[in-house]
C-alpha cells in the first residue's frame, strides 16, 4: 500500500461522514410534498465512488505502514 492505515481510515471515514450527510439530504422531505436535492445527492455519490476508487487503487508495493514507520 503506497498511503499508511491511517490515511486509509481518513479516507473511510470521510466515505462514511459523505454517506451519513447523502441520508440526511435524501431523507429531508420524506413526507412532505417537497422534493430531495438530487443534485447534491449525485455529488455526494460520486465523491464517495471516487474516494473508494483510490482506495481500490492503492496497490503499490507490499508493505502496510503506519505513520509512526513513515516518519521514522
Amino acid at each position: 500500500m503506497l498511503h499508511s492505515v491511517e490515511q486509509l481510515l481518513k479516507r473511510v471515514q470521510a466515505m462514511h461522514d459523505k454517506a451519513l450527510l447523502l441520508q440526511q439530504v435524501r431523507t429531508e422531505f420524506v413526507g412532505t410534498h417537497k422534493n430531495y436535492d438530487k443534485v447534491v445527492c449525485e455529488e455526494l455519490i460520486a465523491d464517495i465512488q471516487a474516494l473508494a476508487l483510490t482506495i481500490a487503487n492503492d496497490k503499490q508495493g507490499t508493505a502496510i505502514l503506519t505513520e509512526l514507520e513513515i516518519w521514522r
